[in-house]
């Protein structure tokens, strides 16, 4: 297969294998559950007993807006027939994909009210109504698909603050709903091939451009593992971490071998003390950055950030001596286009964190990954 047909497919096979690993681990009972564990105590801790009721709309709204322009008369990749047809391949591939893992795991649902949680229908619904969205329309613009899969995002993360889903549930949802989207439009482009297409739609072209400055956004997660864990029991472990990342780039040239530019984070971060009491802390941070692009759909950064971190849930966070205080971050990740604005990647970041009054600096390692948009 030539370069070209590996970038194409490169989506659907990272989503095949991102399903496989979040299966294989909420099957193991390994890693993930502890992640799980302490993505709900960060909740738990962070919105209480909110719930938020708009995910039962939510995650159709990518497809509403879709179908609306459609029937509006502005002109989509397909023709109606076509869609209709790619559309109906995706979402019969999700519908067997999400009801069948459902039944043969049975995970029980974090409130304890039923079984079924694994993988988040609503959320795979969602994230299929954004690839399709993107499919369609991404081509006349990028915010056509920035604006589904920022609706998306924030059913899968509804979900979770509802306390109907485990994190891994929306992450598994969200990878079955873009996968099945891109095996739905790749069957239908086999039946179909260059008819019913739009005469001035232009395939679009997955990974990054020479020379060219991005600017980014993403969601990122991953697990905070302490480095010399404090001996007075006041700061028992770490635990799961998420956060928005956004980076704007300053200057790209042959000189510095990519771009320099600007970064910034805001992180939530879950702990345990000695008493097995979780609280959350909440990171400011902002720093410089620099990414080099390599191998057409490869990037590699680093980066360097400081700022300052805030204690959350006053009732445990107080006792065990966590203050407000300064913290800085280093390290670098390896991130892959999984299409022409859409971006995955694996990091690692070493910390030093000062808001412990009986422990005043703290090390700790953050193993993470991100999904963002880059334009």
């Amino acid at each position: 297969m030539s370069l070209a047909g590996i970038i194409k497919h490169l989506p659907a096979a990272t989503a095949i294998a991102c399903a496989l690993l979040v299966h294989g681990t909420v099957s193991g009972q390994s890693a993930l559950p502890d992640f799980d564990g302490s993505i709900r105590s960060m909740r738990a801790d962070a919105t209480g007993d909110i719930r938020i009721h708009a995910d039962e709309y939510l995650r159709f709204a990518p497809g509403a807006l879709m179908l609306g322009m459609k029937a509006g008369g502005y002109e989509s990749r397909s023709s109606w027939g076509r869609m209709i047809v790619s559309d109906a391949f995706s979402a019969g591939i999700m519908t067997i994909a999400v009801n069948g893992l459902k039944y043969s795991i049975d995970r029980p649902r974090p409130d304890g009210a039923s079984g079924g949680s694994f993988p988040s229908g609503h959320t795979a619904t969602a994230f299929m109504a954004a690839a399709m969205l993107h499919e369609e329309y991404g081509w006349r613009s990028p915010w056509f698909s920035f604006g589904g899969y920022a609706i998306a995002s924030a059913t899968g993360i509804s979900r979770i603050i509802n306390d109907r889903h485990w994190a891994s549930d929306v992450i598994a949802g969200a990878v079955i709903g873009v996968a099945s989207v891109r095996l739905g439009y790749f069957l239908a482009d086999l039946i179909f091939k260059d008819r019913y297409l739009n005469a001035g739609y232009l395939p679009p072209v997955p990974g990054f451009a020479y020379g060219k400055k991005y600017y980014d956004i993403g969601l990122y997660f991953g697990y905070r593992f302490l480095a010399g864990t404090p001996d007075d029991g006041t700061l028992c472990r770490g635990g799961a971490v998420t956060g928005l990342g956004i980076s704007v780039p300053i200057a790209c040239s042959d000189c510095l071998k990519g771009t320099v530019g600007i970064a910034a984070d805001i992180g939530i971060n879950s702990y345990t003390d000695g008493r097995s009491l979780s609280f959350n802390t909440y990171d400011f941070l902002a720093g410089g950055y620099w990414r080099h692009h390599f191998a057409k759909i490869l990037e590699a950064d680093t980066r360097l950030l400081a700022g300052w971190s805030l204690p959350g849930n006053k009732s445990v966070s107080s006792p065990a001596g966590i203050k407000g205080g300064l913290t800085a971050a280093a390290g670098g990740g390896l991130g892959i286009a999984t299409g022409e604005n859409f971006k995955v990647k694996a990091f690692a970041l070493y910390q030093v964190s000062g808001f412990s009054a009986r422990n005043p600096v703290l090390h700790s390692i953050l193993l993470g990954a991100s999904a963002s948009f880059f334009w």
